[in-house]
């Protein structure tokens, strides 16, 4: 999910009148810069034309990477080269070759706990950690790299409801259905260098000073990069360090703001797959809502180790951003089986969650047909598709799932979910309004009940008196559409402990009169023109010393709930026990 810029007028924040303006945004800066003030939604019905893309001519100043190869390409000097996950004269496409590529990301520890990538370059040894970004871009971030380095076409649509237009994003920059350039976005191959052919092995990695400032946003820090001017690097260092070609690391930050998960759920960007067909380089997205945030997993691994049954490794992002966080077999099982995914059921409005684009997807190819760029399903993969029009087919996914993915023993089970647990509470103590993270770790919890009940009979009050924590009913889960919290998307660690020490000073103080009570919730409460909800903890803050540690809610995501004065809770929140 994508957020809008103020200059859409949309996510104007009322402050208290003691505060100052918030500071801008990344994405405002970027809506200020290309004149795209919103985020680019999927094609209406009236816009899914049969005739494809835009006409642009190879080397228009718009380009962002010369395109040599094809998709389906085998047989080409350049395709019987070796890469950096296949051999020499490997006879594969370089579609294949992107799942090979996709599938040779190695598995490392990742700050915060569990596990997560690091990403194999074609420049020799070089292997970077993965970068810090939301779930969707996990997946945009890697098919950009692939396609840039190998000179592939690549271009994603979008909406633009302003001005009633698909736009499109591609190596041929940011246009129109024309061809002409949208906007102020950037001419990237006049305005930005390309330096592929300059650098050799062992020389100093080249460095864009300008690209290394920018941000995705306040969230998109990479730790184990230097500072830049004195503070947190973030995406642009991280693109910097990725691309030799430095108008792929200015285009990639653009595409990041402008497209999400919607964008990825539309099939004039990918196509739906068959399970049977998993394969590394392919998406899970979960989908609940038309238009709005979900959630996009891309596979990584794909085993079979027996006939018919397969083993699947995926990795993860999130909001607000983190590094990917690689889930095994025992643990990725789950996404495949929600209804969320495509499956039976209907969203709150009536609408099939079958119709809604989640489930299994593929990236669709760029084909230059007669002069003018399409997104196909190549020949090849024809047979494996399943048409968006097919909603039996669709729905039928996650059952089949099921069936097919190996079932790990209990013992792994448990350990999947309470692996989920500790990962959605350890990005909670560094981002305590992210509503996804408190609906993952609920979510592992609920697949820890069954897990408790199937094998031993044990019930939910004591599953939660050996596995539940104070911090679990403080950050309890919220109704994502209904709860201003959940588009706070930059609330710290700081913040954390502040909230977290005023539930202990809570619990101390009931002790203290023989009392029992759950904490309060940390949610918005009594919100108005002239408070944003948070008093209590802001005055708690005060009391420590720490008033500066202490944020002024923000609307960091378009908030459907900005206006409401309270925050909903879900009711999955546990029965408090005192101790």
């Amino acid at each position: 999910m994508k957020r809008l810029g103020r200059l859409g007028a949309i996510v104007m924040v009322t402050l208290m009148a003691s505060c100052s303006p918030e500071e801008p945004t990344a994405f405002d800066e970027a809506a200020a810069e290309t004149g795209l003030d919103a985020a680019l939604g999927a094609l209406p019905e009236e816009a899914r034309v049969a005739s494809g893309g835009p006409r642009v001519a190879a080397g228009a100043s718009t380009e962002v990477w010369s395109v040599t190869n094809a998709w389906a390409d085998t047989n080409t000097a350049a395709a019987r080269e070796a890469g950096v996950a296949w051999g020499a004269n490997s006879g594969l496409s370089w579609e294949q070759k992107f799942e090979r590529w996709v599938a040779s990301v190695r598995k490392t520890p990742r700050t915060g706990g569990g596990s997560t990538i690091q990403v194999p370059t074609p420049y020799g040894e070089r292997v970077l950690n993965a970068p810090t970004l939301e779930c969707a871009e996990v997946a945009l971030f890697l098919r950009i790299s692939f396609s840039s380095w190998y000179h592939l076409p690549f271009f994603l649509q979008g909406w633009d409801s302003t001005s009633r237009q698909t736009l499109y994003a591609g190596h041929f920059g940011f246009v129109n259905r024309n061809g002409q350039n949208v906007g102020r976005f950037p001419l990237f191959r006049t305005a930005y260098r390309d330096l592929e052919r300059s650098w050799r092995a062992g020389q100093t990695w080249p460095s864009d000073a300008t690209l290394r400032k920018f941000r995705l946003g306040s969230d998109d820090a990479v730790s184990w990069l230097a500072p830049v001017n004195g503070a947190p690097a973030g995406a642009g260092a991280y693109f910097d360090e990725m691309f030799l070609n430095k108008r792929v690391g200015y285009f990639a930050r653009l595409v990041l703001l402008y497209f999400g998960s919607v964008n990825l759920a539309d099939p004039a960007n990918m196509y739906h797959v068959q399970p049977e067909a998993i394969a590394p380089g392919d998406l899970l997205v979960e989908r609940w809502q038309r238009q709005g945030i979900g959630h996009v997993i891309p596979v990584v691994r794909v085993t079979s180790p027996m006939a018919g049954r397969f083993a699947v490794d995926v990795i993860s992002g999130s909001m607000p951003r983190r590094q990917p966080v690689w889930d095994d077999p025992a643990s990725a099982r789950r996404y495949f089986t929600l209804a969320y995914t495509g499956g039976e059921g209907e969203a709150s409005d009536g609408t099939p969650y079958a119709a809604l684009g989640g489930g299994l997807r593929r990236w669709r190819s760029a084909v230059l047909r007669s002069g003018q760029w399409q997104n196909e399903i190549l020949a090849a993969d024809q047979p494996v598709a399943i048409d968006d029009a097919d909603h039996a087919a669709i729905a039928a996914r996650p059952t089949r799932f099921g069936e097919i993915l190996v079932v790990p023993s209990v013992a792994e089970q448990r350990e999947a979910a309470l692996n989920q647990i500790r990962s959605a509470r350890a990005h909670l103590r560094m981002y305590p309004a992210s509503c996804s993270a408190r609906t993952r770790r609920e979510d592992g919890f609920e697949e820890l009940y069954r897990i408790e009940r199937e094998a031993s009979g044990r019930t939910q009050a004591q599953v939660d008196g050996q596995y539940r924590q104070l911090e679990d009913h403080v950050f309890a889960e919220l109704e994502y559409t209904a709860s201003r919290t959940c588009c706070w998307n930059s609330s710290t660690a700081a913040m954390a402990e502040i909230a977290l020490d005023y539930a202990a000073a809570e619990q101390r103080q009931n002790a203290s009169r023989g009392m029992c009570a759950a904490p309060t919730v940390f949610k918005a409460e009594g919100a108005s023109t002239a408070s944003d909800g948070y008093a209590r903890w802001r005055a708690h803050a005060m009391t420590l010393g720490r008033a500066a540690d202490w944020r002024q809610w923000s609307e960091d995501e378009p908030c459907m709930a900005r206006g409401n004065t309270n925050d909903v809770a879900t009711g999955r929140e546990p029965e408090y026990v005192c101790r």
